[in-house]
């Protein structure tokens, strides 16, 4: 089974229920995040980041459904998807 694929599902079940902050200033558009998300999430921008890269940029927030695999394979760390709603974590210092 092919980890990347090109065509798209259509998710019901827990969509819409996550947040996507994605860091465009530190994206170097490999492009990961597209090719693994089953649905229809991130899409390209049009104008280059800081970097000079045409980054990604979240397009379609409520198809995600929490997998993570954006977050899991983002090289740079670019990602964090958290469920609507979650209280923000509480830093030390």
């Amino acid at each position: 089974m092919p980890l990347f694929k090109a065509e798209k599902i259509q998710v019901t079940k827990n969509a819409g229920i996550w947040d996507i902050e994605l860091s465009e200033d530190s994206c170097k558009a490999c492009g990961f995040c597209i090719n693994i998300c089953p649905t229809d999430v991130f899409g390209w921008r049009e104008v280059a980041n800081k970097l000079g890269w045409f980054s990604v940029y979240v397009k379609h927030e409520q198809n995600c459904f929490g997998c993570m695999l954006c977050y899991q394979i983002c090289p740079d760390f670019c990602l964090d998807v958290t469920a609507k709603g979650e209280p923000a974590p509480i830093e030390a210092g």
